[in-house]
């Protein structure tokens, strides 16, 4: 077993969407399925705290972002001074860009005071 220091903050949006995934991934597969699927999330945002230059960076989209994929999903994170800040997990059959160019302000400003937060503690 690896042990890292690498961190990663979930808005939660973000954290809403793992519930509803692992929801899904245990009323469509199983428990077992389900915990590995949730595992290669999870590997996936550690990966992305670990190295976030890692993502494909999305500069010239609806908003700057980066996208690691992660099974059937890509997980939608911001590279900050804080850390890796994971905005959203989203299906690869969604359309990433409307959902990030639909984010409201109400959901930026969470961004932008979970940052706050995590600077106050470090």
């Amino acid at each position: 077993m690896v042990v890292t220091n690498a961190r990663f903050h979930l808005t939660r949006r973000a954290a809403g969407d793992l519930r509803a995934i692992h929801r899904h991934s245990l009323e469509e597969w199983g428990e077992e399925t389900a915990r590995a699927y949730m595992a290669k999330l999870y590997a996936a945002m550690t990966a992305v705290a670990e190295r976030p230059e890692k993502g494909l960076l999305r500069r010239h989209r609806s908003a700057p972002f980066r996208m690691v994929p992660a099974g059937r999903h890509f997980v939608v994170y911001d590279a900050t001074d804080i850390g890796t800040v994971i905005l959203t997990i989203l299906h690869q059959r969604r359309d990433i860009e409307r959902i990030i160019a639909g984010f409201t302000p109400d959901f930026m400003e969470q961004v932008a005071a979970l940052r706050r937060d995590v600077k106050t503690k470090l």
